[in-house]
């Protein structure tokens, strides 16, 4: 693969379910170094539900490769109304306390209130397959999301981003940082492993359309 090759990017949709699950498991949350500080392995159901509840929005992306048609990276967004109190119950401990650190770093700032949003776009999780990466397609799928967004009348986006790298990639698309959360602070026991300047921090960021 050289750098030249350009990806097709379209909406994502029922026929790509089990290609985008199967990046999820092998590559997404083999990657992501939360789940790999605190040991996340049982993710098949919770992927399922990821995906499904992002078909539902009818909003997130999929690059594919041109020869093969073989999904490459993934963009998964939601549609995200102000005082959503959806519950995450019914997920294991592990799963429970990654959302309480994505939650943790909304506490200072909420984007709904500095945007005037009722309802924002909500860039959820970003994957790209190893043998992908080194095209820009992070950024070009975020890209592709916010001029969704646009379309569907949306007053802003925002995402967590886990990593710098994750960072770069949306302030590319114009994006700001609005707080950020360091690991080792949140817990320095369960979070102990993610230090160094790329991976000791989540950032919130956020952009208006």
């Amino acid at each position: 693969m050289t750098s030249s090759t350009t990806f097709d990017i379209h909406l994502m949709t029922e026929d790509d379910y089990d290609q985008v699950l199967s990046l999820l498991l092998n590559s997404f949350f083999q990657d992501e170094p939360i789940t790999r500080c605190i040991q996340l392995t049982d993710t098949l159901d919770f992927a399922k539900s990821i995906i499904q509840g992002c078909l539902k929005d009818k909003c997130s992306f999929v690059a594919c490769h041109p020869q093969t048609k073989q999904i490459a990276a993934v963009c998964l967004n939601e549609i995200i109304y102000k005082n959503n109190n959806e519950e995450n119950i019914q997920w294991g401990e592990k799963i429970r306390f990654i959302f309480e650190i994505l939650s943790a770093v909304h506490k200072k700032r909420s984007i709904f209130e500095e945007f005037s949003a009722d309802k924002l776009l909500h860039i959820y999780i970003i994957s790209v397959d190893q043998s992908a990466r080194g095209h820009g397609l992070a950024s070009k799928l975020i890209g592709k999301s916010i001029e969704y967004g646009k379309e569907l009348q949306m007053i802003g986006a925002y995402a967590e981003a886990t990593n710098l790298i994750s960072l770069k990639s949306f302030k590319q698309q114009k994006f700001d940082v609005f707080d950020e959360l360091i690991y080792v602070n949140y817990n320095p026991q369960r979070l102990a492993g993610l230090k160094g300047e790329i991976y000791d921090r989540c950032y919130l960021v956020a952009r208006k359309l």
